[in-house]
């Protein structure tokens, strides 16, 4: 407002003071990101000494059950004004390796918001209310300022279906060496992740010898080999879609909307930006920026 930026990355929450005082949106036309909270500890591999078998959500019924509780419309329209998509696996698109468009019919059936089916489930697991505890981490990271806010959604979803849950403040890069050192057993976390080939987003956040360590399993790391090691375009296809079925299918994670990168401008100074999607990090294709006349 002072004039000593033209451009900024601005967090959504003050974007309408903003647009209140004439500034612009500036917005991808491709979808850049993706929001979903991860469960800590699925180490699935036969002998990983970071498995913890106590874990609720080591029953799939558990992490459908907390998929069941959160309402992705009431996130998308508050937290994010409106201005995003459904997210059905995380990290697949349909314009990348391995799309299903099955999920987008069955996901309601699967992921829908149901607070009763979410305590039903809980009940036919063994975990009736007030018997689940569990540690939300938030954090705040550059373009993801909604992280406070998703962390404090969850929660209130979540002691809905009689789960509890004690919230974290950590920084980035505590949460980040608890990624890669596999020290997330009985923590969840919402991250907003940058889109990428659905190949190398498996590799980071599946493969067992990955950096992140969302969820891994003999399966995940057998099919990723061997889609590694195809060339041909229809086995690839294959491959990955067996990958995101079984995301699916298992609960693996929680993916909730499917983001545009958006700036706030100046338009006496910069009139429009045609910027199709990520490149890399989040805001890119800064040589299409137009200058106002």
């Amino acid at each position: 407002m002072n004039g000593e930026a033209h451009i900024v990355d601005l967090p959504r929450e003050l974007q309408p003071e903003a647009l209140a005082k004439g500034m612009q949106v500036l917005s991808s036309k491709l979808a850049t990101d993706w929001l979903s909270v991860y469960f800590g500890g699925q180490f699935y591999l036969p002998g990983d000494p970071k498995f913890k078998a106590d874990l609720p959500w080591q029953d799939k019924r558990v992490r459908q059950a907390l998929n069941m509780a959160v309402n992705r419309k009431e996130l998308l329209e508050t937290i994010f004004r409106g201005r995003g998509n459904p997210m059905y696996v995380s990290g697949f698109q349909p314009y990348l390796e391995g799309w299903n468009p099955a999920w987008t019919e069955r996901f309601h059936d699967f992921y829908g918001y149901n607070p009763a089916q979410a305590k039903a489930l809980l009940a036919a697991a063994g975990y009736p209310p007030g018997t689940i505890n569990l540690k939300l981490l938030s954090y705040t990271s550059p373009g993801e300022a909604e992280n406070p806010q998703i962390v404090e959604a969850l929660a209130i979803y979540f002691d809905a279906v009689g789960i509890k849950s004690t919230i974290e403040t950590l920084d980035e890069g505590k949460v980040i060496s608890m990624w890669r050192n596999k020290e997330t057993s009985y923590c969840l976390w919402p991250n907003i992740i940058g889109l990428r080939p659905t190949e190398e987003w498996v590799r980071i956040s599946y493969m067992s010898k990955g950096t992140v360590h969302h969820y891994e399993n003999a399966f995940i790391d057998q099919k990723y080999q061997e889609w590694t090691q195809t060339v041909d375009l229809q086995g690839r296809e294959r491959l990955a879609k067996a990958i995101g079925d079984h995301l699916f299918e298992e609960f693996a994670d929680m993916p909730l909307i499917l983001l545009f990168n958006e700036v706030m401008a100046n338009p006496k100074v910069v009139s429009g930006w045609t910027y199709p999607g990520t490149g890399a990090g989040r805001s890119t294709h800064f040589h299409l920026l137009k200058a106002a006349k």
